[in-house]
């Protein structure tokens, strides 16, 4: 799993996008892939996949803060 920040999230457009912070990597996420809501700032964890317009993130879920 990958880990990044949520940079934006449109829920009326159902996409956004994470910035991953140690490379800059910016990876597109649609609400499809999405296992549970997420806002702007939000720490996540995600899986990269790719398609025909390029790399995305799925499997986007949030990261628990460890106790």
């Amino acid at each position: 799993m990958i880990r990044g920040v949520v940079q934006f999230f449109l829920i009326e457009k159902g996409y956004g996008y994470i910035r991953v912070p140690e490379t800059k990597e910016e990876f597109f996420v649609e609400q499809k892939h999405i296992l549970e809501p997420i806002k702007k700032g939000d720490l996540v964890s995600f899986e990269i996949a790719e398609n025909k317009q390029g790399l995305y993130a799925t499997q986007v879920r949030i990261e628990k803060p460890k106790p």
